[in-house]
């Protein structure tokens, strides 16, 4: 006797493309809920900044001159108050035209404020934060004429630091690189930057001979209303905070610390520029010194 065999009533096609349509329908709006979440412009940014940083990073006078260095990101904080890692970006080309020394070669390593959870963008544009307008990082600029850019050398062949010319570094980095985009020009930027104190040499990041530069910096704020669009907005996202004036001055706090690397001949400055001396106490402590250089 044949075994018997229960056969399961097939569905009808009606239903079964009801259920595929559905499905379908489902998807389509969790990728259009993804699309307006402030998750979506975070997670671009992630990825923009990822592959552009390690473009830059080859060309890098880390590369070129086999100069170790790493900085730590916002991952390594408790509050992650940071962006989860520092990017890398090489400024020679426009470095050399801003100074107009052809001479010129400069390496930024550069970290900025957290995405908001809410607005989808850096709280580099939020007015009420203690982070606003605020970065830290590492220069590391070379002049081939074999010159220690920022520092003077005595004939005893020490480098004492040159304020005046290392300031340079920051204010174009805050001009063309970031304010820039956002709608400053000749006519409304502001920068200032008055020397509170000069100290040094000490130890910093494991080495010796760095010269600590504390200022007051009034600068442009980034906080704008959009009119457009810029590639900075992949970074940042869009400026989503209130905004009351556009770019308006705010004053600041900076700090380098900068040495002379003889052997390889590039000068090298960490830096955090914050809008609260908290936040820079805190960054300094508990991010930038802890950082390794490997020259």
């Amino acid at each position: 006797m044949k075994p018997f065999t229960v056969f399961a009533k097939k569905k009808p096609r009606t239903c079964l493309a009801r259920a595929y349509r559905c499905k379908v329908l489902s998807y389509c709006t969790l990728f259009l809920f993804f699309l307006v979440s402030p998750l979506f412009p975070y997670l671009t940014s992630l990825c923009v900044m990822g592959v552009y940083s390690h473009m830059n990073e080859k060309e890098s006078l880390l590369a070129t001159e086999e100069i170790r260095l790493h900085i730590p990101g916002g991952l390594k904080t408790v509050k992650s108050d940071w962006y989860p890692f520092v990017m890398t970006y090489c400024a020679d080309w426009d470095f050399k035209r801003y100074t107009g020394n052809p001479e010129l070669s400069l390496t930024i390593l550069y970290n900025f404020p957290a995405f908001s959870a809410f607005r989808g963008c850096s709280h580099l544009y939020d007015t009420n934060s203690p982070y606003y307008n605020s970065f830290y990082g590492a220069y590391l600029i070379k002049d081939t004429s074999g010159r220690p850019f920022g520092f003077t050398e005595t004939d005893s062949g020490q480098f004492l630091p040159n304020p005046n010319e290392a300031v340079q570094i920051p204010e174009y980095d805050f001009f063309r690189l970031v304010l820039s985009e956002f709608g400053v020009n000749r006519e409304n930027a502001v920068f200032s930057w008055q020397v509170t104190n000069l100290s040094g040499p000490q130890n910093y990041a494991g080495l010796d001979g760095f010269t600590r530069i504390d200022a007051h910096v009034t600068v442009n704020g980034s906080s704008h209303v959009q009119n457009g669009f810029t590639p900075s907005y992949l970074q940042y996202g869009y400026p989503l905070f209130p905004c009351e004036a556009p770019l308006a001055p705010v004053s600041m706090y900076g700090r380098l610390y900068g040495t002379y690397l003889k052997e390889k001949q590039v000068s090298l400055y960490f830096y955090i520029i914050a809008a609260d001396p908290d936040v820079l106490e805190e960054c300094d402590r508990r991010i930038l010194s802890k950082s390794i250089l490997k020259p």
